[in-house]
């Protein structure tokens, strides 16, 4: 059933799965422009504040540059660094930084800027630095500022941004596959009951609340076009039942006087059998009706599904030898079948009966009894696929057929016989054309 369900939910050919996931794509650009700008408007208004300030810093000590000597020039950088929070390194001829033991080469100049770590031995522990060099005429000067506090910041932010982008995009990925379950469970539920009427079904209706959503306003509507196709298939369905019943009793007069006269007229004859084949046709109609609504008595007993394809090739061997057919029987695996005999055997006599009229000359018919199933198999021309699903219905002959005698009730019969023993009807025409009967 797990896997029932797997392969009815294939997101390939679920247009709601693929709204889903596009759904789930707008919500992704939208937190990452969400996240993007809480960014910009937070930490990456902080950083630029601190790029700004590095910069001024720079225009003021290229100013002092221009405007002292040397060594009043790095007076004034000592004075500035005792002063301000702006942390100021070089190295020059005239003064060693004493606070960094070597200037690092990777640093740009500014206003572009990097962040590096120095161990701060006062407080015994690393600091994070955004610096930047300026160029002056007596050297490098390096500008930093501690942005540790700033910088765990921006880890923390991305850290949980990144959290919160991956359990926003798993919630909806999870949620849209939970509603595109349930909405794709009630579209199957649709067309499995579709496929029931289509099959034949018409009492198949669709379950619904009174005052539900649009699935069940669907159904509700769709429940009324059902009762109105069966009522209307009903009364088309007894008119022709009356007309059946009806034409049989005063046929059936007929064909009496008619075999009183036959010994005095032998041309008759034909007449005679024209007839006959007409009463059986009304028979076979109104016997498919008291079939198809369960007014059929069933006589059970247990069959020997051999013994009863072996009294069906006998009987219709030589039918299939005047078309130069042969009719084998191969049984694999015995079955026991519970049911009425007389249907029974007719639905398979109907079947074989079938394969002789329209397989042609020369095919070979064969009935394979397997487990728990007998097929009706021949190697002729077969059939194609839209009469292959029209073929158990009333009076449906493909163009073929028409060319033969019938009047297309056999393979509806065996459809109605099936039914009231619960057993399944499988055709097919793959090199020829199957009829395979099986129990559910």
């Amino acid at each position: 059933m797990y896997e029932n369900n797997l392969r009815l939910f294939d997101p390939r050919k679920s247009s709601v799965w693929r709204l889903t996931l596009a759904f789930a794509a707008i919500t992704a650009v939208t937190l990452l422009l969400a996240i993007t700008l809480i960014y910009q408007l937070l930490l990456g208004e902080q950083s630029r504040q601190v790029e700004r300030r590095l910069d001024a810093e720079k225009t003021r000590i290229e100013a002092l540059a221009s405007e002292f000597d040397k060594q009043s020039f790095f007076q004034q950088l000592d004075v500035f660094r005792s002063e301000g929070d702006i942390l100021i390194f070089w190295q020059s001829d005239y003064e060693q930084s004493q606070q960094l033991s070597f200037l690092p080469d990777n640093i740009p100049s500014l206003p572009e800027t990097v962040v590096f770590p120095v161990l701060d031995t006062g407080r015994g522990q690393i600091r994070l630095l955004t610096t930047g060099k300026v160029k002056t005429v007596y050297g490098n000067i390096v500008l930093a500022t501690a942005t540790e506090h700033l910088q765990r910041l921006i880890i923390d932010f991305k850290s949980i941004a990144s959290w919160t982008f991956i359990i926003a995009i798993a919630l909806t990925g999870l949620f849209g596959y939970l509603f595109s379950r349930r909405h794709l469970r009630r579209v199957n539920y649709f067309n499995a009951t579709a496929e029931q009427v289509q099959n034949g079904n018409l009492s198949a209706r669709l379950s619904h609340k009174d005052k539900g959503d649009e699935f069940d306003r669907l159904a509700a509507h769709i429940n009324t076009m059902l009762d109105a196709v069966e009522e209307n298939f009903a009364l088309v369905q007894g008119i022709t039942d009356n007309i059946a019943h009806d034409l049989k009793t005063p046929l059936t007069r007929l064909k009496l006087n008619l075999e009183q006269r036959l010994q005095k007229l032998p041309e008759m004859g034909y007449e005679l059998e024209q007839l006959n084949s007409i009463i059986n046709t009304f028979d076979a109609m109104l016997k498919l009706t008291r079939l198809e609504h369960g007014q059929f008595p069933l006589q059970l007993e247990t069959i020997d599904s051999s013994q009863l394809a072996n009294d069906i090739s006998e009987i219709l061997q030589p039918s299939a030898e005047q078309n130069g057919q042969s009719i084998d029987v191969a049984i694999s695996s015995p079955w026991q079948l519970s049911g009425d005999r007389n249907l029974l055997f007719q639905a398979i006599f109907n079947l074989v009966e079938n394969a002789i009229k329209y397989a042609g000359k020369g095919a070979t018919i064969k009935i394979i009894i397997a487990e728990k199933s007998i097929s009706v198999v021949d190697n002729g021309k077969g059939v194609n696929e839209h009469d292959l699903q029209q073929l158990t219905k009333r009076f449906y002959r493909s163009d073929p057929a028409r060319q033969k005698e019938g009047f297309g009730l056999g393979l509806a019969t065996v459809q109605a016989i099936c039914n009231r023993h619960s057993l399944n009807l499988f055709l097919s025409s793959e090199n020829g054309f199957c009829a395979k009967i099986t129990e559910d």
